[in-house]
């Protein structure tokens, strides 16, 4: 007989070497109970299947463990990966947290229960039973897509870090075993940043006295537009972009009329550069504030280089190209600004500055979204709820 405390021993030994198989080798899915692990040579493909129990075809269980009531180093290797494929841990909130809305969808009652939990190929996901109606729904912020909220803001982070849609596509394959099509990332971006979009539209960050102008060249269809926009000096917070086919007084006037709203107070200095649409721009913006207060770089009016100079949103353009040149230019109009509103989303919320010590664009002005770690949580539960 063998003792138990070497079993527990040999059990131990066989689960540290499952995390070392995991960190040089992804199980292979071949269906829902089949799954093939490499040798570490690579020349053999282990079988581990779970049926009633789970079985494997290294010799290891067929010679030791399967006798003495043991899982080998494949079969803890594919437990392991389970759980890491219905568990992310991405920070420390629970699925059923992601939106405080705990009401049922039907009736609107807050009469609600914990009916278990419903299990899918994404894993998890919490079942509630309403008293008043009888109706069964699940709580989600992400509800009806293939994965959870965790694994969308996985996806949203890694592209607008600079991945490519089949970048993501493969991370979420080989790291959780989820088969997406790289155009289910495409929907999933489009359709919850837009939700996102319209609830931090409506968020306005305190300015400072200092607002900066500029337009930088986009590429759509291989053919140049202008992508404009408006900086806050102070804040570094994106306060509108624009894209036009030209150059021309209105379209300065367009970016300006749109930052607008998004000012706390007048600015006392526009910072540009030695367009003259902007001088006639500005003026024509702010009729009764120009003469007074504001001034301009380098277009011959009360020249104030040493005090404001446009340098900060020229730094933002090198930071916006960082991720346009991953993207090689633009198909269509539409999609140009579709994405410069997601971008702009994502640079006031979620990047964090390297001015400012970790803290986002929005932070500094004065802008809270109610978590620490992981934004684009706080984003989707914030737009699923407002």
């Amino acid at each position: 007989m063998v003792a138990q405390t070497d079993l527990l021993g040999e059990s131990a030994k066989r689960k540290e070497r499952a995390i070392e198989v995991l960190n040089t080798r992804v199980p292979e899915i071949v269906n829902a109970s089949t799954y093939l692990i490499p040798s570490k040579d690579g020349t053999t493909k282990y079988k581990v299947r779970h049926l009633d129990a789970y079985s494997c075809t290294c010799p290891d269980y067929l010679n030791r463990c399967r006798e003495r009531g043991l899982y080998c180093k494949h079969i803890n290797a594919v437990i392991l990966f389970n759980k890491l494929q219905n568990k992310v841990e991405m920070d420390n909130f629970s699925v059923d947290e992601i939106t405080e809305q705990k009401e049922c969808p039907e009736c609107k009652s807050t009469e609600i229960t914990k009916q278990g939990m419903r299990k899918n190929k994404s894993g998890n996901k919490q079942k509630y039973k309403c008293a008043k109606c009888g109706a069964y729904f699940i709580i989600d912020a992400a509800k009806h897509i293939k994965g959870n909220a965790r694994i969308l803001c996985l996806a949203l982070d890694m592209y607008y870090k600079g991945n490519s849609l089949r970048d993501i596509q493969n991370t979420l394959w080989q790291s959780f075993g989820l088969k997406l099509h790289h155009e289910t990332i495409r929907r999933w971006n489009n359709r919850f940043m837009a939700k996102i979009n319209t609830y931090t539209n409506t968020l306005k960050p305190q300015t400072s006295e200092i607002m900066h102008l500029d337009e930088q060249a986009v590429f759509i269809k291989g053919k140049e537009e202008w992508c404009w926009n408006a900086l806050d000096n102070k804040t570094r917070f994106l306060l509108a972009t624009q894209i036009t086919n030209v150059r021309r007084i209105k379209d300065a006037r367009g970016i300006i009329q749109k930052a607008k709203p998004m000012l706390s107070k007048k600015p006392d200095y526009v910072a540009t550069d030695k367009g003259q649409f902007y001088k006639k721009a500005i003026r024509q913006e702010f009729p009764t504030h120009a003469k007074e207060y504001v001034h301009f770089n380098n277009v011959g009016v009360n020249h104030v280089t040493k005090k404001v100079d446009n340098q900060i949103i020229e730094r933002y353009h090198g930071t916006f190209r960082e991720r346009d040149k991953v993207i090689r230019g633009f198909k269509t109009e539409k999609a140009t600004k579709q994405y410069i509103d997601n971008w702009r989303t994502y640079y006031n919320f979620v990047r964090p500055h390297t001015s400012f010590n970790g803290l986002t664009p929005s932070d500094v002005a004065g802008i809270s979204i109610g978590v620490e770690r992981n934004k684009w949580l706080g984003l989707l539960k914030l737009s699923s709820v407002n």
